[in-house]
């Protein structure tokens, strides 16, 4: 009986083999690696190939990240209650990411400097090199494409089951 026990933890540990001081339990996040060296060269590499496998470098290169700003209803569309926008929509919105992009081209080099700055404080670079390369393999590129439609069609799919939820949890307050 206690084989089993034993057995049971082993399988339960979620340290890497050979990192048993980061043994956590299962419902905790798992710790950063808060590595406060500057990244070597072969790990700034790996840096950007995690950025860009994860889709963050195209939008720190593009200023894409910003477009929620040029978005009609947005903070830069000031249109007053009842009103109507002066311009179309589409001229309107890419007028405003042309801004946007001009805007944040002076504060580029800070934003990837964040970014690299906080994967490299994150993992290590044997965890790096093991990411990158299941993000850059079929299985993680469908991962991360597989991941955002999981997403999307599931919302979508249980849109009218978390309405009820909400309904019922707002009825059981006014009892």
């Amino acid at each position: 009986m206690s084989g089993i026990w034993l057995g049971m933890a082993a399988l339960m540990s979620t340290a890497l083999p050979d990192e048993p001081h980061r043994r956590i339990a299962p419902n905790q996040t798992y710790p950063s690696a808060m590595t406060e060296t500057p990244a070597s060269a072969s790990k700034r590499a790996l840096i950007r190939r995690f950025l860009r496998a994860v889709g963050r470098q195209e939008q720190l290169d593009s200023g894409s990240f910003l477009e929620r700003y040029a978005i009609p209803g947005g903070v830069m569309w000031p249109i007053k209650p009842g009103s109507q926008p002066m311009e179309d929509l589409r001229g309107g919105f890419e007028r405003r990411m042309s801004a946007l992009k001009r805007a944040y081209e002076k504060h580029r080099t800070a934003y990837q400097q964040a970014y690299d700055d906080h994967v490299n404080w994150e993992f290590t670079e044997k965890e790096l090199a093991v990411i990158v390369a299941f993000l850059e393999s079929p299985a993680g590129r469908h991962y991360l494409d597989g991941r955002w439609r999981m997403e999307a069609y599931t919302d979508t799919n249980t849109e009218d089951v978390e309405q009820g939820i909400v309904a019922e949890a707002q009825a059981s307050l006014a009892e």
